[in-house]
C-alpha cells in the first residue's frame, strides 16, 4: 500500500474521530429539536458508509469504490456545508471540528489521485 494511501486512511479515520465528536457535542441541542432521531439516524449512515468505502478502497484497492467515495462525498458536499452553518451556530467547537472534518476529508480524497494512488490502483 502506498503512502498516499496510508495518509488517506488516516485523514478519514481521523475526519470520523471529529464526526462522532460533533455529533456528541450536538446531542443536547439535537434532542431539544425534536427530529434529533433522525439526524443521528443520517450521521450514523454516512460515518458507517465512509468506514465502508474506506476499508474497501485501502484494503481492497478497490478502484470502483475509490470513485463511488469521491462522487458521494461531492455530492453531499452542499449538506456538509449547510450543516456547518448550523454546526457553528450551535458552538463555536462543533463548528470548528466540522470544519476540520471537512478539509481532512477534501485531503483525503485529493490523496486518492495522486500519481502513486492511481498507479497502485491500477487506473
Amino acid at each position: 500500500m502506498p503512502d498516499k494511501i496510508r495518509n488517506f486512511l488516516l485523514l478519514i479515520y481521523v475526519s470520523l474521530g471529529f464526526g462522532v465528536t460533533v455529533s456528541a457535542l450536538q446531542f443536547a441541542h439535537l434532542a431539544n429539536g425534536g427530529n434529533a432521531q433522525f439526524i443521528i439516524i443520517v450521521q450514523a449512515t454516512v460515518m458507517v458508509a465512509l468506514a465502508v468505502m474506506t476499508h474497501l478502497i485501502a484494503h481492497g484497492g478497490w478502484n470502483w469504490a475509490r470513485w463511488v467515495c469521491t462522487i458521494s462525498w461531492c455530492v453531499g458536499l452542499p449538506f456538509l456545508m449547510l450543516a456547518l452553518t448550523m454546526a457553528l451556530q450551535v458552538s463555536p467547537l462543533s463548528g470548528g471540528l466540522l470544519g476540520a472534518e471537512l478539509l481532512a476529508q477534501a485531503g483525503g480524497i485529493a490523496l486518492l489521485f495522486s500519481e502513486d494512488a492511481s498507479d497502485w490502483f491500477g487506473a
